[in-house]
């Protein structure tokens, strides 16, 4: 059972943050793949998105439906004992939605440690206690009084709203990937290990690409472009000359040209980087990285970190920016800029 919320994440606000792409597939896409894995028999998305509605209906994964309709979820629910419900925006280890599952006793839907004040992103709960709370509201009511052992600890999920948790969830995933050379590969340049170049993506002379890493259809990379494990490329970027890339999540449309380091970050859609662009993304005193995220600056938990680009942000020859930085969506830098603090787009 799927509880999808869909407003976009910050550095992506134009796509729902159900339908952000982990290494080339929506992130409730994979979800539903978990959610599977772990035992599920029936996987319900909770949504009134059209957008979601699209993807359902094309989808490679075991969705067996979309519906805001409360009704339509009690009906669900009551052919099974127990439901487990995730938030479609985050990326949950198949063995810890099990072992919440497990949790839960069939008949009984009271709390025995009296639950929490928070909503969990992934919980379990006895069916009979959707009976009256089939809306998101109340979904949200059942995962605050669940008990400790039918929800999955904080640590283990990966939210893809939270920049450095959509490169969390990449690696986790691109861990697992098979090489598969579907696209077109210069004969002079260099897949080694675990590489997925999808079919209609070009990988032109020179560039070496490191796996585990993912090139999505319609992305050009090089020549002579470095691209360094747990990298993901989505549909349709551009990665031109001697452009170094690490460990980084680059989302559709994105373009970078030519001679520029992108390391541990993420970049949103349209974005576009100058010539010359660096990002650092390590600090000095080697404490981990902090970002700005939902009103405030928070540790990513991470050592090396890069910048968040937002969707169509442009970003002048020779930027600099610094660890932690965030160019809002639309945002401008100037040529030469050395970008300590966040930018954000005039009057935004």
């Amino acid at each position: 059972m799927r509880l999808t919320r869909n407003t976009g994440p910050a550095f992506a606000p134009s796509t729902p943050a159900a339908l952000c792409p982990v290494a080339g597939a929506p992130v409730v896409e994979r979800a539903a793949m978990r959610l599977a894995r772990a035992g599920a028999d029936e996987v319900l998305v909770v949504s009134g998105d059209t957008r979601i509605e699209s993807w359902a209906d094309g989808a490679d994964a075991p969705v067996d439906g979309v519906t805001r309709d409360p009704e339509v979820v009690r009906e669900c629910a009551a052919g099974h004992d127990r439901v487990v419900v995730v938030d479609g925006a985050t990326l949950v280890p198949s063995v810890a939605l099990a072992t919440a599952a497990d949790a839960v006793p069939a008949a009984d839907g009271a709390a025995t440690d009296g639950g929490s004040k928070t909503v969990p992103a992934a919980f379990a709960v006895p069916a009979a206690a959707l009976a009256d709370a089939a809306s998101e509201d109340a979904l949200d009511d059942l995962g605050r009084s669940a008990p400790t052992s039918a929800r999955v600890a904080p640590a283990s999920v990966s939210d893809v709203r939270r920049p450095w948790e959509l490169l969390a969830a990449n690696e986790s995933v691109l861990r697992d990937v098979d090489r598969a050379i579907e696209g077109e590969v210069h004969p002079d340049a260099e897949c080694r290990g675990a590489v997925v170049v999808e079919d209609g993506a070009e990988i032109d002379a020179g560039v070496v690409v490191e796996g585990p890493a993912f090139v999505s259809s319609g992305t050009t990379i090089g020549p002579n472009a470095y691209v360094r494990g747990r990298t993901f490329f989505d549909t349709n970027v551009h990665v031109g000359h001697s452009v170094e890339i690490k460990n980084s999540v680059v989302l559709r449309d994105a373009d970078v040209p030519h001679l520029s380091y992108v390391g541990d970050s993420v970049v949103g859609p349209d974005a576009n980087f100058g010539a010359g662009t660096i990002v650092a993304n390590v600090r000095h005193d080697d404490a981990d990285v902090q970002v700005a995220y939902d009103g405030d600056r928070v540790s990513t938990g991470r050592r090396k970190f890069g910048a968040v680009v937002g969707e169509g942000a442009k970003l002048g020859i020779g930027t600099h920016l610094n660890a932690g930085v965030t160019v809002g969506p639309d945002a401008t830098t100037h040529p030469g800029e050395v970008l300590t603090r966040d930018r954000r787009a005039e009057g935004g």
